[in-house]
């Protein structure tokens, strides 16, 4: 189970940094004060699976790496598709809320909604980690714990750093 959810992590930290997002987000910081460089855009999540690195590491056959993408791929194109969702259904129970004249009905159809747009992206999530559980042999699975461990105490280290760098200031 531990391993699933690491997957599941892995694969979150990819799918978070949707290409339109990023995309958008690097624009934002081309125009801040300070100009580039000022609050670094996130990056983009490598492809992992496709990494001489990790295939080797993992031991990953060119076809599980083949396959690894189409799943990851139409996994993002889904979570896309339901963050979308999820964005609409946010802004419509936010209205809702703010207007004066609502009734209780019309504000639990839209939280119905909200949860539904919730659901849909953890669930898709999941299926993700299933997926990908079901394709890699036990080993890889845990070499995947391993590099999922790896990459957590990278991302501490690296948020000390940057709250030590702004604490500096």
């Amino acid at each position: 189970m531990r391993i699933i959810l690491h997957i599941v992590f892995i694969c979150s930290a990819l799918a978070v940094g949707l290409p339109a997002r990023l995309d958008a987000s690097s624009s934002q910081q081309q125009q801040q004060p300070g100009g580039p460089g000022a609050h670094p855009a996130p990056r983009r999540p490598s492809e992992w699976w496709k990494t001489p690195k990790y295939m080797q590491e993992l031991k990953l056959t060119t076809k599980q790496s083949a396959e690894l993408d189409q799943i990851i791929q139409a996994s993002r194109a889904r979570m896309t598709a339901d963050k979308e969702d999820l964005d609409r259904a946010q802004s419509d129970f936010r209205q809702l809320m703010e207007r004066p004249d609502t009734n209780q009905r019309e504000l639990l159809k839209a939280a119905e909604r909200l949860e539904m747009a919730r659901y849909s992206i953890a669930k898709e999530r999941t299926m993700m980690g299933v997926r990908i559980h079901s394709l890699l042999t036990p080993e890889q699975r845990k070499g995947l714990d391993v590099i999922a461990k790896r990459h957590q105490v990278e991302q501490s280290r690296q948020a000390q750093t940057q709250k030590q760098k702004q604490n500096q200031k």
